[in-house]
């Protein structure tokens, strides 16, 4: 009976650990870029901003959608690191693993 309860208690760790993994995956993915739409309409003000071209409306714009990419970005990063820490591994370790490269914010 004892080892069962063992048994059942690793289990749930495992359980546990895997749960919050697959949470810790998810939030990366859903972090890696801006809806599409968005995404879309941030990619068009940014290459305007590199040709000087924004007029202050699209400026208000391209900043607002670079502030959500940056908050996304955060919950991104703050995600890896925490799937390493429960892995026991290193950022750049989990990055190799997932495939993500240095600027590469997608899968």
């Amino acid at each position: 009976m004892a080892q069962t309860n063992s048994q059942d208690s690793n289990y749930d760790r495992s359980q546990k650990q895997t749960d919050k993994e697959t949470f810790l995956l998810a939030t990366i993915q859903e972090n890696s870029q801006l809806p599409k739409k968005e995404q879309q309409r941030y990619q068009q003000l940014w290459r305007k901003c590199e040709d000087e071209i924004l007029s202050e409306d699209e400026l208000r714009e391209y900043q607002a959608l670079l502030s959500q990419l940056e908050a996304r970005n955060l919950k991104r990063i703050e995600a890896l690191i925490a799937l390493a820490q429960s892995r026991g591994k290193t950022l750049g370790e989990i990055t190799a693993e997932l495939g993500l490269k240095e600027g590469n914010n997608a899968f």
